[in-house]
């Protein structure tokens, strides 16, 4: 575990253990301390905190979402795993949940008393906070699945975007890598983020200098993807990861199928080449090659939505990189898994019988023109503007 992340979990630890002495010291009600943190951070993580359930008491309870929230705090400032942060979560309910059950013991006054404990730990009727962690039990009984998505600045950034993210907004147990070829994130894709509760990393991986002065095509996505590479090694024990551009349509049996992937899997893409399709071919239920309309001596010629791979055969492949080549991104980083062959893959989407990824484009649009603070200043096309990029 990295230094930072060993100082957030023992922040955190300490942060519990002195609030639950003070508690037992002062006789103060976790109610009443919910209360108070409340107010503190009103002013930053406005509506972001659940309170509890409608009639139960005047004062807000102390909830799993504001455990799981605390925890998220720490994990995104300090770099936890998402591994770690579900059994830090898990932990920190149990404790406190023998805590408050001997708490209410000592408390208890009247038998005939029907509402519960005002310390009581639940779960409130509010949705979660947007940014929380998935519960532990839905994580355990899911592979987790990582989104690796490059993108860049532009008009149609922030609309493709919101598309995919109402996508994966219906997908459980995912971590949206979201990661711009930028010097600076855009505040706008960070919003919009942080509205969609989808678990993301908002990261820049600039296009080296050197790639952007060459002549020709341009291997665009490639610092990006490999930043996702750095992330998952960095961060993931298991699970399976999937380059998914955000220009692309994705049916949402998709990501039930690539959760099957144990080591490397492949599937057909709609709307690639001139053929309008790229595939494995299977013949009498055996891979017989790829059908695709530019193979140009290509190892693997496949699009870049047409596989995923599992994090532990990433893991026992240190080596495995994408190539700054164009046109030969996909070919390059698959060969550098092996030892693997095309033979190899795992065939899904029913033996590569169904599209469930569609490499759509949208049309491009000119840069916004500025607007005219003299006329405008005062109205709502201020606020509009600050939304287009």
């Amino acid at each position: 575990m990295k230094p930072s992340m060993k100082m957030g979990v023992i922040a955190l630890i300490g942060i519990c253990v002195v609030f639950y002495q003070y508690h037992l010291s002062t006789g103060v009600t976790f109610d009443q301390a919910i209360t108070a943190f409340n107010a503190d951070t009103a002013a930053e993580d406005a509506g972001d905190l659940p309170i509890g359930e409608e009639g139960d008491s005047k004062t807000p309870r102390l909830t799993e979402e504001m455990i799981r929230y605390a925890v998220y705090r720490v994990q995104i400032t300090n770099g936890l795993s998402p591994e770690i942060s579900s059994m830090l979560v898990q932990e920190l309910i149990n404790q406190l949940s023998k805590n408050v059950s001997a708490a209410s013991r000592n408390n208890f006054k009247s038998p005939s008393q029907s509402q519960p404990p005002a310390t009581a730990i639940h779960k409130a009727v509010t949705p979660p906070p947007s940014r929380s962690p998935t519960p532990p039990s839905e994580e355990s009984s899911e592979e987790p699945l990582y989104i690796i998505t490059p993108t860049y600045r532009r008009p149609e950034q922030i609309p493709e975007l919101t598309r995919m993210a109402h996508t994966l907004m219906l997908v459980k147990n995912i971590h949206w890598l979201v990661i711009e070829d930028a010097a600076v994130a855009t505040k706008q894709v960070t919003k919009l983020l942080e509205r969609t509760g989808i678990k993301f990393d908002h990261l820049i991986a600039p296009m080296p200098e050197k790639y952007k002065l060459k002549k020709g095509a341009k291997p665009r996505g490639v610092s990006n993807r490999n930043r996702g590479l750095q992330w998952i090694r960095a961060n993931a024990t298991r699970g399976v990861f999937y380059f998914a551009d955000d220009d692309n349509t994705y049916d949402i049996e998709l990501f039930d199928e690539i959760r099957k992937t144990k080591t490397v899997s492949m599937f057909p893409v709609g709307l690639c080449t001139k053929f309008g399709l790229s595939s494995p071919i299977l013949k009498n239920g055996k891979f017989a090659g790829f059908y695709d309309g530019w193979v140009a001596g290509r190892k693997f010629p496949v699009d870049m939505a047409g596989f995923a791979v599992s994090v532990k055969f990433l893991h026992q492949r240190p080596n495995a990189t994408m190539p700054f080549r164009a046109g030969y991104e996909e070919d390059g980083f698959l060969k550098s898994l092996t030892p693997f062959e095309p033979r190899d893959a795992q065939l899904l989407a029913d033996n590569c019988t169904k599209v469930l990824a569609w490499h759509t484009q949208t049309k491009k649009n000119e840069p916004s023109a500025p607007l005219d603070m003299k006329l405008y200043g005062a109205t709502n096309l201020v606020k509009l503007k600050q939304q287009i990029v």
